[in-house]
C-alpha cells in the first residue's frame, strides 16, 4: 500500500526516524492512556530471536509515492537502530532497493547474511522485466524483498505463489537462520487492483492458502511482511475470507499461527499503515503488516516511523528445542 500521513516526532525520534522506541509486551494502555513500556534484560529471554518486519518504501519512483520518506542512509539507520535498541537479529524487508540493501549490510557488518529476490513486471504479451528502483531518477538497481539474519543462513529459496496474469509480480521466499534453526519467510502480497488484465481479481486468498501450505512444512518458522489485507476480524475488512482457516490463530490452543500483535482471541491489532489525507477523504489507518510464528511469543512492538508509510513490527519469540 502507498502514501503516508505525517506525525509529530520527538527530537530523538526525528534523529533516527522513529515515532518511539522501546519494547512493550503487547503495549497495554496505562492510566494516562500511553503504552506501558516493558524494559527487559538479555538474560530474561536467553533462547530468544527478535524478528523485525518492515516495508521500507524504498523505491525512488513516482508510482510508489515514497517521496519524503528519507534517504537510503536514513532507512538503513532505522534498521541499525532497532538492532541496537531492541536486539533485532532477523529482518524481513519489503520494497527494498538492492543497492540500499548493500548499504544496510555494510552498516551491519560481516557477521550478517542476506537473501534477496526481486519484483518483476509481467506484460500483457507475456514478456517480463525486472522492476527497477528508480525509473524516474535513473537508478537501475532492482527492487524486491529481503531476509537479513545475524550469522549464517541456509537453503534460501523462492516458493511459487499465484500471481497476477499481468502486472507486478512479488516473490515469497524463505531462508533458515542457522543460529536458531528456524525458517524465516518474507511476504508481500498482491494488492487488489494489481492485475492489469482484470483489476477486480483478488489473488490474496490463493496466495495466503499457498503460504500456509508452505510454512506448515516447517517445524519452526517465523513469517511476516506486508499482507495488503486487514485482519479477518476487522469490521472494515471487505474481504475477510481471503484468510484461510488455520493460518491466523483464533486464540491460545487453537489451530494456526499466533500473530505478533494478537491479544488473546482478538485479531485486530494496532494499525501499521496510514494513507495520506486528501481534500475529500481523511487519513485511513489499518493493520496490514503481520508477523506470524509457531514459536512462543515473548513480546511485540509496533513503531511508526517517518521513514516509510509502514510501521516497524518486531516480535520476540523463544525458539524451542
Amino acid at each position: 500500500m502507498r502514501h503516508r500521513a505525517r506525525k509529530t516526532l520527538t527530537a530523538l525520534a526525528a534523529a533516527i526516524g522513529l515515532a518511539g522506541i522501546g519494547v512493550s509486551a503487547l503495549a497495554q494502555p496505562t492510566a494516562t492512556g500511553g503504552p506501558e513500556v516493558m524494559p527487559y534484560a538479555v538474560e530474561d529471554f536467553p533462547h530468544s530471536l527478535q524478528v523485525m518486519s518492515w516495508n521500507m518504501c524504498g523505491p525512488q519512483r513516482s508510482s510508489y509515492h515514497c517521496e519524503g520518506t528519507g534517504t537510503p542512509e536514513d532507512k538503513a539507520n532505522v534498521v541499525n537502530t532497532q538492532v541496537a535498541v531492541n536486539r533485532v537479529e532477523a529482518v524481513l524487508l519489503q520494497e527494498v532497493c538492492e543497492d540500499d540493501l548493500t548499504l544496510l549490510m555494510t552498516k551491519l557488518g560481516p557477521g550478517w547474511s542476506k537473501a534477496f529476490d526481486n519484483y518483476q513486471w509481467l506484460n500483457n504479451d507475456g514478456t517480463r522485466k525486472n522492476s527497477r528502483c528508480g525509473e524516474d531518477t535513473g537508478r537501475a538497481d532492482r527492487i524486491g524483498t529481503a531476509i537479513v539474519v545475524k550469522g549464517q543462513m541456509t537453503d534460501a529459496r523462492t516458493y511459487p505463489t499465484t500471481q497476477p496474469t499481468a502486472g507486478q509480480q512479488t516473490p515469497f521466499h524463505c531462508a533458515t537462520a542457522s543460529n536458531w534453526d528456524v525458517r524465516l519467510c518474507t511476504v508481500h502480497a498482491t494488492r487488489v487492483g494489481a492485475n492489469l488484465s482484470n483489476p477486480t481479481q483478488d489473488f490474496r486468498g490463493q496466495q495466503f492458502a499457498e503460504i500456509k501450505t508452505i510454512v506448515d512444512t516447517f517445524p519452526k518458522t517465523v513469517f511476516g511482511g506486508d499482507f495488503n489485507s486487514r485482519s479477518p476480524d476487522d469490521p472494515k475488512n471487505p474481504a475477510p475470507g481471503v484468510w484461510p482457516v488455520g493460518l491466523y490463530s483464533t486464540g491460545p490452543s487453537t489451530p494456526g499461527y499466533q500473530e505478533c500483535d494478537q491479544n488473546g482471541t482478538s485479531r485486530t491489532g494496532r494499525p501499521t499503515h496510514t494513507t495520506a489525507a486528501t481534500g475529500t477523504t481523511p487519513a485511513i489507518e489499518a493493520k496490514i503488516d503481520y508477523i506470524f510464528s509457531n514459536q512462543a511469543r515473548n513480546w511485540c512492538t509496533v513503531t511508526p516511523t517517518s521513514k516509510s508509510d509502514h510501521s516497524i513490527v518486531i516480535e520476540s519469540v523463544t525458539i524451542s528445542g
